[in-house]
């Protein structure tokens, strides 16, 4: 007697045969590719693609029938049966590789000719979602951008297309990294315009885009800054600027690090551009959220990254003077915020390198003042012998406004002013404050020195020594003493006492 055949099987024999009939209405059809869409995606979508796996060959036959038809439903509907049946490995692995090639081309072709943009958007989702061996697809990798290009650049366009086009390149970037890296100029092109699309659902996918293929386009960085500093100059930043008066300050600010790592050294001529550039920035710090404003710190990173890529650059005057305006100029009230200033803080410090030494009444003095939360600066050229708070220097709650140059075509600037209360004191701060110490009185060594006494830090440690000469200590000790004792006096037991005893004792040996 025979076996009956598994019903997932049978049902999708009855199917194809419903497909192959050329006598049978479209309607009927459509709505065999409807069920076999249907199956694949329900409850029993593994069994029933094992099924159709089996009898792949046979249905791509009808396949091609139906995607050529001038009836858009039935093309459409066979379109989303294939894309079901392409998604799941098992089925398309039963394509030769000459077939699946064959087939790419073939979406390609139907999604730049068809007038109906359901069926392009089809086309176009059903490459989305193949699972096609990576070796196959990078072999038409250039076919598909050509494609994508040849739709994204038309006078007409539609939403539900310009989506799925980057659900597409997001694709690729995931299974065809390489061929993705070499064709970055390409497809950056279409990405960079649509991160300002009016559509959120469009601009989203486009920022994904640009932050998942970061590392592929910093591959052709200087190809790429080429496209971005002109889009910038004529329309993305007048937009960017009116995304974020509309709420859409976190989507603006996530993306001012992405910019910034991508324009590379032309951001290092200074100019009307950088200008217009940190004028994001400042939206961001000038804001009253918290989020938005600590959002803003995280995002001061890049800047700092991207000038440390000439050291030159990065301890100039004028670079390092527009680095430490937010951190010196901005006094927040929060522990989340004043942590995340820290951070950033810390982070110059190390990108600094070598050089933080030369820049200790720059960068070091103001830091260790904002930790513990003392009021009060050195102006620039104040030799720091023996306090941290010169008797000369106005008290922050009665400075005026702090005012940057003005614009420039050669000097950044930013246009922040400082808070005139007094700086609120914020413990967590303080402690990580007391961190910052040991580090500066330490250096590299401190990663040994707290293994020994059990100690874990929050702070990478400085790759060179703070104080790195006989003359440097000399010149800087009254200021140092009278950290420690501050730190002391700002942290009193809350303040862990391993770590105190480290601090003192560093203190004692110098």
């Amino acid at each position: 007697m025979m076996a009956a055949a598994h019903p997932a099987v049978s049902g999708l024999l009855l199917l194809l045969e419903t497909l192959e009939d050329s006598s049978i209405s479209s309607t009927e059809q459509v709505d065999a590719y409807l069920t076999i869409s249907s199956r694949l995606s329900g409850e029993d979508g593994k069994e029933f693609a094992a099924g159709v796996g089996k009898q792949f060959t046979r249905l791509c036959e009808v396949f091609k029938t139906h995607l050529s038809s001038l009836d858009s439903e039935l093309c459409n509907a066979a379109l989303q049966a294939l894309g079901f049946c392409v998604f799941h490995s098992n089925i398309s692995a039963g394509l030769s590789e000459l077939e699946a090639r064959q087939l790419l081309v073939t979406l390609c072709e139907i999604a730049v000719k068809s007038t109906d943009k359901n069926t392009c958007t089809r086309a176009l989702w059903v490459i989305s979602k193949q699972s096609f061996c990576a070796e196959v697809v990078e072999k038409e990798v250039q076919n598909v951008l050509t494609a994508v290009e040849t739709i994204l650049t038309r006078d007409q366009q539609s939403v539900v297309i310009e989506h799925e086009a980057l659900n597409l390149i997001i694709r690729l970037i995931e299974q065809t990294p390489v061929q993705m890296g070499e064709s970055a100029v390409q497809w950056a092109r279409l990405v960079l315009p649509l991160v300002i699309h009016s559509a959120p659902k469009v601009r989203l996918r486009a920022a994904t885009a640009l932050e998942m293929g970061l590392p592929l386009l910093l591959q052709k960085q200087p190809e790429v800054a080429g496209i971005i500093e002109p889009l910038m100059i004529s329309k993305m930043i007048q937009e960017l600027q009116k995304l974020f008066t509309t709420k859409n300050e976190t989507y603006v600010l996530k993306l001012w690090p992405l910019f910034v790592k991508l324009l590379g050294k032309s951001l290092h001529r200074g100019g009307s551009f950088i200008n217009s550039l940190l004028h994001l920035e400042e939206l961001g710090f000038r804001s009253g959220s918290p989020v938005v404003k600590k959002i803003a710190f995280i995002a001061w990173k890049s800047l700092i990254d991207n000038f440390a890529l000439n050291p030159d650059i990065l301890c100039s005057a004028k670079r390092l003077r527009l680095l430490m305006q937010p951190l010196s100029s901005i006094h927040v009230r929060t522990e989340i915020l004043g942590l995340a200033k820290l951070e950033v803080w810390w982070y110059l410090a190390l990108r600094l390198g070598p050089q933080l030494s030369a820049n200790f009444e720059q960068v070091c003095l103001p830091l260790l003042q904002n930790a513990f939360g003392i009021e009060g600066s050195v102006p620039p050229g104040t030799p720091c012998r023996t306090v941290m708070t010169s008797p000369n220097t106005t008290p922050v709650s009665m400075q005026k406004p702090v005012t940057f140059p003005s614009p420039s075509l050669t000097v950044p600037r930013l246009q922040l002013n400082s808070s005139l209360s007094p700086l609120p004191v914020i413990q967590a701060v303080q402690l990580v404050g007391v961190e910052v110490l040991l580090h500066f009185l330490v250096g590299p060594e401190v990663t040994d020195l707290v293994k020994q006494n059990k100690l874990q830090l929050s702070l990478d440690p400085l790759q060179h020594p703070l104080i790195n000469s006989p003359s440097f200590f000399c010149k800087n000790a009254g200021t140092l003493i009278t950290a420690v004792r501050d730190a002391f006096l700002s942290v009193g037991k809350l303040g862990e006492d391993a770590m105190l005893n480290l601090i003192w004792k560093q203190t004692g040996r110098r």
